[in-house]
């Protein structure tokens, strides 16, 4: 595969996200990982999302679930909004994002999450996720120009 990254780094995805999926590499930051479970999501690699589920929490994912949703979903794109520790010398770190997607009944979607992550045996997990409303009178997320309760929120 050389498309671009589902990341939106500009590399090929076999040179970016692509490597840690395989296990060329892991994951240096909570960024990095975080990106690269939101391309896991594009290539519906639930092994990988499983594998990188911190083990406290591994028995609340179901991976034909996660698999199902991640098939049903046509990702368009990943917003970072925030970050806060997570680097390669911190054992913890925090990411802020929004996933833009269409479901199953093709309607937009945005899913905005502040997700935890913690670095074990120098490996970084996903621990929790908190889901952020999008307030409905908000600009919507996917850049249309409208606000969110007449677009991806209605």
């Amino acid at each position: 595969m050389t498309s671009t990254c589902f990341c939106g780094s500009t590399l090929p995805f076999d040179e970016c996200c692509g490597n840690i999926i395989s296990g060329k590499r892991t994951a240096v930051t909570a960024l990095e990982l975080m990106k690269s479970r939101y391309s896991a999501y594009c290539v519906v690699a639930g092994d990988y999302l499983i594998a990188t589920t911190h083990s406290s929490k591994r028995a609340q994912f179901d991976k034909a679930s996660i698999e199902q949703w991640a098939k049903e979903s046509q990702w368009k794109g990943l917003k970072i909004i925030s970050t806060a520790k997570g680097s390669a010398l911190d054992s913890q770190g925090e990411v802020a994002f929004q996933a833009l997607y269409i479901d199953e009944s093709k309607k937009s979607r945005v899913h905005y999450e502040h997700s935890l992550f913690v670095k074990e045996h120098n490996q970084w997990f996903y621990l929790s996720g908190k889901t952020i409303a999008i307030n409905r009178n908000d600009d919507c997320p996917c850049g249309s120009g409208k606000k969110y309760k007449k677009c991806c929120g209605a």
